[in-house]
């Protein structure tokens, strides 16, 4: 092709989307050919991640009483639920106490709770997680990482009596020494009324509420979510945070 035919074409062809652009109704064909029609979509961005609702980094003085403190991030008062006493260690959170929590109002009947669990060295423990508690310390969900049966995982509920709803065992098959030195550990109770424990992000035990058990735990007087303690021999939390969902 002689370059003054290239230019020529081209020139025609600007000429042809500059007309289109200013009125598409007129420009509907060109020497045979049909724009094409097209569809424009917009679509919602969204990273799939829940809500942080509150956030604590438990960083502080040694021995700090962290009952009725504030969270970092999130305004929410820490209370001691139903008895016992919480404090800070090494930028973390201890308790000396057996069945007690460390607990927020989350507002909220379906939320999760995460916390980073350390061991320190402890081979004999029970200790967790706790969600849709009632202020009375008497009704209540937990999420237990223990030492039993080469480490597992238990789902129970507490109404004036426990009762285990499910559990994951034989975590470590080589022995409680060979469990890791900490865990992320999350617990969520969904707004489907299911209960799922996670440990570093994989789902590791689950259950669905009955009929019954909704009626019990999931309303207005069942939000506190937080920490748990049933016996731990020197456990640690840090890096909690209440999530939705």
């Amino acid at each position: 092709m002689q370059t003054g035919h290239r230019r020529l074409v081209v020139a025609t062809m600007v000429a042809f989307f500059v007309a289109l652009a200013a009125d598409p109704a007129s420009a509907t064909t060109f020497g045979g050919m049909t724009p094409a029609q097209l569809t424009g979509i917009t679509m919602a961005a969204s990273t799939g991640a829940p809500a942080v609702v509150a956030w604590e980094n438990f960083t502080g003085a040694n021995g700090t009483n962290l009952s009725g403190t504030t969270t970092d991030g999130g305004s929410k008062t820490w209370s001691v639920n139903p008895s016992g006493t919480w404090t800070i260690s090494g930028n973390a959170a201890v308790t000396a106490s057996a069945n007690t929590s460390l607990v927020i109002d989350a507002g909220a009947n379906s939320d999760s709770a995460v916390a980073t669990i350390f061991r320190n060295g402890a081979t004999t423990f029970d200790a967790g997680l706790t969600v849709n508690r009632n202020a009375a310390g008497t009704q209540f969900l937990t999420v237990e990482w223990t030492s039993t049966s080469n480490g597992s995982l238990e789902l129970w509920k507490y109404n004036s009596g426990w009762t285990n709803v499910a559990v994951t065992t034989n975590l470590y098959p080589g022995g409680i020494a060979t469990a890791p030195t900490s865990i992320t550990l999350k617990l969520t109770s969904s707004s489907a009324n299911v209960l799922t424990a996670y440990i570093n992000g994989t789902s590791t035990v689950t259950y669905t509420l009955t009929a019954a058990e909704i009626t019990t735990y999931k309303n207005a007087t069942h939000q506190l979510f937080g920490l748990y303690q049933w016996s731990s021999n020197g456990f640690t939390w840090d890096d909690f945070h209440l999530d939705n969902p």
